[in-house]
């Protein structure tokens, strides 16, 4: 058996380990999305829980003046989480439209897959 046979197994037995170590990662990122949309998800339905007790108890306020202290707040809020909103989608258009190659990192990933109604 010559050298080049030798070196021609090796290859090829590397091959093959590289690419199954190429689907396991791949299967793990898939299954990664998949909690992280679950997470969404989740987090979604909490936080409407918590919108929906957090209203049942502004209704419960008898003071008219705080009961509007409180409503003039929650404007302010949903201002706020509009404008973030649409920051976020003016960051998203930028970093995709740049060219980088967003998908290889982490932080610019996050950045521009982050679902709408996160915050």
């Amino acid at each position: 058996m010559g050298e080049n046979d030798t070196v021609s197994m090796i290859h090829g037995s590397q091959t093959s380990k590289l690419v199954a170590t190429a689907q396991a990662l791949s299967k793990a990122e898939q299954e990664n999305i998949v909690a992280n949309q679950k997470n969404r998800e989740l987090a979604q339905t909490m936080l409407a829980l918590a919108e929906e007790m957090r209203a049942q108890s502004v209704r419960d306020i008898e003071d008219a003046q705080l009961r509007s202290q409180v409503d003039a707040v929650d404007k302010q809020l949903k201002d706020s989480r509009r404008r973030v909103k649409t920051l976020r989608g003016i960051l998203s258009g930028m970093i995709v439209g740049s060219g980088i190659n967003w998908a290889a990192d982490d932080g610019l990933s996050e950045l521009v897959m982050e679902d709408e109604e996160d915050g």
